[in-house]
């Protein structure tokens, strides 16, 4: 696989800058089928990339925990109780960085990488 094809971008992606790229994924006119965080220093961080681009569906809640920590409250006897009560249907949009991808403009925040323009 290569880096560079529209189906699974990473990392490299997002933080050089291929601007050209990562618009189209904001846009919707590229959809990946996976988007690998790679070239990313860890994980708070890559959850924050996720959350700004409009792909992470994981409430706060279950970010960091245990399964048994996260059902301790709940009945486990119906359905999918950790799928109800983790994912969302819809993304959970959060802006972090404005010089980082983002599926909304995020230009009332400051940059991770100083000295770098937003995005927008």
């Amino acid at each position: 696989l290569s880096r560079d094809m529209d189906e699974f971008p990473g990392g490299w992606h997002y933080h050089k800058h291929n601007k050209d790229y990562m618009m189209k994924v904001v846009k919707e006119e590229v959809s990946p089928i996976i988007f690998h965080m790679s070239w990313t220093k860890n994980k708070e961080n890559k959850i924050k990339f996720y959350q700004q681009m409009g792909q992470w569906y994981t409430k706060d809640a279950c970010i960091a925990n245990t399964k048994s920590d996260i059902m301790a409250d709940h009945d486990t006897t119906e359905g999918d109780p950790l799928f109800d009560t983790c994912c969302m249907t819809e993304p959970n949009i959060v802006c972090h960085y404005r010089d980082k991808p983002s599926k909304i403009p995020c230009r009332d925040v400051g940059p991770i990488d100083k000295g770098r323009p937003s995005f927008w």
